[in-house]
């Protein structure tokens, strides 16, 4: 027998969730401050439970990662997760819910992008695309567009074939393949001797929207009215006699009746689990492709000039593949490019002199004259040992079978991450609906029961 009574979830969502009525209050601890640990907890709370929440950085946000030192004006950058597609509805609703503004749309892919065309069509536009130290134009485009298309056509990629065998077998010629390096890198920053074609064919990005101020502003405004406790990494998570015990690195100890784990994928194996973790979660973590790199941002003086040059973003096939305004709503002053850096090249990442030389590169050609950096950072996301790599979005083939070792609860432990969502793997998104999922697991579970509250509560009743 359950006591139980049913709550309103936070405001804009339609669900209702289960919440236990015991004599005692239900206490959750939660393992890192991401987007997907906050929506968790934030859920939680607002359905009477009490949530603390431990993260080892000395921030929240975790991936999501907005600097503003250095930048004039007022301005920032994102070094980590930062567009917000038309399919982002968890991520959209929650902006709502906490009152966090989204900007307007910016189109990544061509505006015109017809009905049935793929999205690696939309993402062919003159001018857009930079390849052996030019960009495309003109008649040179003209001809790598017709010769994409033909063999989109003729040589259609298979969803599961990985990008470089689809270029080769369609027998597509070094320059298309040029031109194709950053498109294929940009949705999930791998080689695209790693790269599911489907990302080509059937993944649309559209036209995106920001959150204004920087992503973290989200993490911030979330983390707002929860117990958040900053620096304090868990050395392990233990389990037995109906309860859940946290251990820190520093050798505190909490316990509480569950625990969500809501850290990166790479990350999970660093941290103890007693019982053991079964071994198909393990061997799935062990399977996963790591997305090593990061990013690079530069604050340009030719505001105006990069803005209208790289507001819709540029494909590139050096060592920088993709780059973008980042803040596309500031209209004037200085503009903050964004730029990726990823897999075979990611030592470029390793020194400020590398990093900031790949970026002003990129964005010298595309504004067609020289530009003056007067800011900037950058973040290998390999070097952060609280990420170790941007995240890793799951095989075509592999996907829902592996997301489905990822997120089922082990006992008292529920699992929550980008990684653990099979739609939207490595997005905010994919982040935000996990840690709505596993708060629905935690609410919907029963308390266990001792002998005595059994005799007392049901029995005897």
């Amino acid at each position: 027998m359950i006591l139980a009574s049913r709550v309103r979830w936070p405001a804009g969502d339609e669900a209702d969730a289960m919440i236990l009525s015991n004599r005692e209050p239900v206490k959750v601890l939660v393992v890192g401050a991401g987007l997907a640990g906050l929506t968790a907890a934030r859920t939680l709370a607002a359905a009477g439970v009490e949530v603390t929440v431990y993260e080892a950085r000395d921030r929240v946000g975790g991936r999501t990662y907005t600097v503003r030192d250095g930048f004039t004006g007022g301005q920032h950058g994102d070094l980590g997760g930062e567009l917000v597609t038309a399919d982002y509805h968890a991520l959209t609703a929650l902006c709502e819910e906490a009152g966090v503004a989204l900007s307007e749309r910016v189109w990544i892919e061509r505006e015109q992008t017809l009905p049935g065309e793929t999205p690696l069509e939309g993402y062919l536009a003159d001018g857009r695309i930079i390849v052996e130290g030019g960009l495309l134009t003109g008649a040179r485009f003209a001809a790598v567009d017709d010769e994409i298309r033909v063999a989109l056509r003729d040589t259609s990629p298979a969803p599961h074939e990985v990008i470089e065998q689809w270029t080769r077998r369609a027998g597509l010629s070094a320059l298309a393949r040029g031109a194709l390096a950053g498109i294929g890198r940009m949705p999930v920053q791998y080689d695209p001797s790693q790269i599911d074609a489907h990302y080509l064919v059937d993944a649309h990005v559209g036209a995106v929207r920001r959150i204004v101020g920087g992503s973290q502003v989200l993490a911030d405004t979330l983390a707002r009215d929860l117990d958040v406790r900053l620096e304090a990494p868990v050395r392990a998570v233990r389990q037995a006699g109906g309860r859940v015990e946290v251990e820190l690195e520093n050798g505190d100890r909490m316990t509480a009746g569950q625990v969500v784990v809501a850290v990166p994928p790479f990350v999970l194996p660093t941290v103890g689990f007693d019982p053991p973790l079964p071994a198909t979660h393990v061997g799935a973590l062990t399977s996963l492709q790591r997305a090593y790199g990061g990013k690079v941002i530069g604050q340009y003086a030719e505001g105006d000039a990069v803005r209208a040059a790289l507001s819709r973003g540029v494909f590139a096939d050096g060592p920088l593949n993709t780059a973008w305004v980042s803040n596309h709503y500031v209209t004037e002053g200085p503009a903050v490019v964004s730029g990726f850096i990823c897999g075979a090249q990611r030592h470029v990442l390793e020194s400020d002199g590398d990093a900031f030389a790949a970026l002003d590169e990129v964005v010298r050609i595309a504004v067609g004259e020289p530009v003056t950096r007067i800011a900037g950072r950058r973040k290998n996301w390999m070097e952060d040992p609280f990420a170790l790599g941007m995240g890793a979005t799951l095989g075509y083939t592999f996907r829902r079978a592996l997301v489905a070792q990822f997120a089922t609860p082990e006992r008292r432990v529920h699992f929550a991450g980008d990684h653990t969502d099979a739609d939207l793997p490595a997005t905010m998104e994919g982040a935000v609906r996990s840690g709505r999922r596993a708060a629905d697991e935690v609410l919907r579970q029963p308390r266990r029961m001792s002998l005595d509250e059994i005799d007392t509560e049901l029995v005897r009743a």
